[in-house]
């Protein structure tokens, strides 16, 4: 055997070190290749068709909404927003590209790098709204000469609102605006992305489910430069429903018109179902003003008046209901026959309870008082002496019988409860027991007694049609784009009243006087074609004195809350309207005036809509 030299051995050994390298080098492109082909496989071919396929969501328009009678109060018209895609830019560039475009678009950095740190995973965001056709085609020409891997911007045509009687609607109809993080993660926001709109208030909030539509899907081939080259799948998205409302135009504007410098509230129901007529809340705002993001000042504007123009007070203010609450105290009087319509008490202009006196609005008193002189003529020292008969409790009771410190059940969110106050809350409240003075201020619906206008309108309906409580209403229908129906409201009782028609019938006799008899605290406003029961209202947001003030001597804010609730015509109710004026003063010399421009306009609307006062439907129990 021959054997090899040291040269042959050394050749060997450098030959099997090369060989085993290869070898290795071999196995860890093998394993390179076998972890992109079979585990990165999926997710890289899936990127690559990103970068070559687009799936774009499209929007479905919004449902319109209508008034009783077809007029449109909320349509859309054809807008563009401007989105960014992060991922196109690199990781950390995302605010210098953006601060270069802005040269040529304008844009809120500050909301957009807000957007950007909420941006976790770098998806698509928008920039900015409503963009103009100047900005738009500028941003299609910049997208001609970049040179980029992808085009970062995109144009997205979507519906914008337009309001036709936007600040008479407001309150009710209400606003979009983009959605939040809660609603993002509320099961029934399901589908929903950052950026997408919404509605944020009124009926456009309550009634978001039908009124959003469908989203579709369109998939389309693209260049780097985001231009189309061929659509691949589409499926249509779908318009949302249309709103009937039970509102109508004319109510609105005329209670727009009566209320005039005035902050306060003006409310129509039909006593005999419920249904919402007119719904007006003062000052109003322009719902335009929320198409586009709003600026700080502007906010700031809307937060920090106050007249609070951004609140509904028909269903978020809470006043004492004053004298047109001494109506709960009659019928729990003749309900609990503590008193007859013949039994009288005698008002000399105050009276002594324990260690306090309590007064009349009427100094020089109204002698010898029957209960239909007390209420035409609102006496209040009849109502301290029957209070200290009924006690607390039962005149709390009838209040609640007829809906007061409960919620109506109104189809608009933000709606307070009001309040009747027991000794129970007072305990509860502020740890301290009920006084007798108390149940007197009660009476006259002063002391703690709060409820909304709406509350107000629930009540005196139930005086209007013998007892029965009806939820408000203000959608009449959801209707398909095509106008065939798909949901209508019927009547929907909230409950009886355990109250006798007798008693009833004699309130009513009593409601008449206050507004056609000489002495009646509402005679002054009366109409000539039209027989009207109502009450008037004086609410104290002060404690009085034993000097008196000229309204006028007071600052804004001391001044009293004037009232109103009535319903027309008297012996058969077919409308009921509660008017409060904030610090306007008497509710005979400022708010009856806006409920019988009320009256007027709704005869109007009679003599050329005569189904509006045709025999309503059945109805449906709670």
């Amino acid at each position: 055997m021959v054997e090899q030299t040291s040269p042959e051995k050394s050749y060997g050994r450098s030959l099997n070190i090369f060989m085993s390298a290869v070898i290795v080098a071999f196995l860890i492109l093998l394993g390179r290749l076998w972890f992109l082909q079979i585990i990165q496989g999926p997710k890289l071919t899936e990127r690559s068709e990103a970068n070559r396929i687009r799936a774009y969501r499209i929007t479905g328009s919004r449902g319109m909404i209508k008034d009783r009678f077809g007029d449109v109060i909320v349509d859309n018209r054809p807008s563009f927003d401007l989105l960014f895609n992060p991922r196109a830019v690199n990781e950390g560039e995302e605010i210098q590209y953006l601060r270069g475009l802005a040269g040529k678009v304008e844009l809120d950095l500050g909301v957009i790098q807000s957007r950007m740190d909420a941006n976790k995973n770098r998806t698509t965001i928008k920039i900015k709204e409503d963009i103009t056709r100047d900005e738009l085609a500028r941003i299609e020409t910049l997208s001609m000469f970049y040179q980029g891997h992808e085009y970062p911007l995109r144009i997205e045509k979507v519906g914008k609102r337009t309001f036709k009687f936007g600040q008479y609607f407001a309150h009710i109809v209400g606003y979009t605006g983009e959605i939040d993080q809660d609603r993002l993660e509320a099961p029934e926001y399901a589908g929903y992305r950052a950026g997408d709109r919404v509605g944020r208030f009124g009926v456009e909030s309550f009634y978001e489910q039908f009124l959003r539509g469908e989203f579709g899907l369109r998939k389309v081939e693209e260049d780097a430069r985001g231009h189309r080259i061929r659509a691949l799948e589409y499926t249509p998205a779908l318009p949302g429903k249309d709103l009937e409302l039970n509102l109508i135009v004319e109510l609105q504007q005329t209670a727009s018109r009566a209320m005039g410098i005035y902050a306060g509230s003006v409310v129509a129901l039909d006593p005999r179902n419920g249904q919402v007529l007119a719904l007006y809340s003062a000052p109003s705002f322009d719902p335009e003003l929320f198409n586009q993001p709003l600026t700080q000042a502007q906010w700031d504007a809307l937060v920090n008046d106050s007249l609070k123009p951004l609140q509904n007070k028909v269903i978020g203010g809470m006043y004492p209901p004053g004298s047109t609450f001494k109506v709960v105290s009659a019928l729990a009087g003749l309900q609990e026959k503590e008193i007859t319509p013949r039994t009288t008490f005698e008002c000399r202009g105050q009276w002594k309870y324990g260690d306090r006196f309590f007064r009349c609005h009427n100094e020089k008193g109204h002698g010898w008082v029957p209960l239909m002189v007390s209420l035409m003529r609102s006496c209040d020292i009849y109502y301290y002496k029957l209070s200290v008969q009924l006690g607390i409790e039962r005149i709390a009771r009838y209040a609640q019988f007829l809906g007061g410190g409960r919620k109506t059940g109104i189809d608009l969110d933000g709606e307070l409860s009001g309040l009747i106050p027991t000794p129970e809350w007072k305990m509860q409240r502020y740890s301290q027991e009920w006084m007798p003075g108390e149940t007197l201020n009660t009476s006259i619906g002063q002391g703690s007694v709060l409820m909304t206008p709406l509350q107000l309108a629930v009540m005196y309906a139930a005086i209007a049609n013998g007892g029965t409580l009806y939820q408000p209403q203000v959608v009449r229908r959801i209707v398909a784009p095509d106008g065939s129906p798909i949901k209508e409201f019927a009547p929907h009782v909230m409950g009886e009243s355990e109250i006798d028609q007798k008693n009833f019938d004699y309130v009513r006799q009593a409601l008449i006087s206050v507004v056609n008899n000489p002495g009646g605290t509402a005679y002054a406003a009366r109409m000539k074609n039209l027989t009207v029961a109502g009450k008037t209202g004086t609410s104290q947001v002060r404690r009085i004195g034993k000097q008196r003030m000229h309204i006028s001597t007071l600052p804004y804010e001391h001044r009293d809350h004037a009232l109103f609730a009535c319903f027309a015509p008297a012996n058969d109710p077919k409308i009921v309207v509660v008017v409060v004026a904030e610090h306007a003063g008497h509710g005979s010399s400022v708010a009856a005036p806006v409920a019988m421009s009320m009256l007027s306009a709704y005869l109007r609307v009679t003599q050329q809509h005569p189904e509006l006062v045709a025999p309503t439907g059945e109805r449906e129990q709670k």
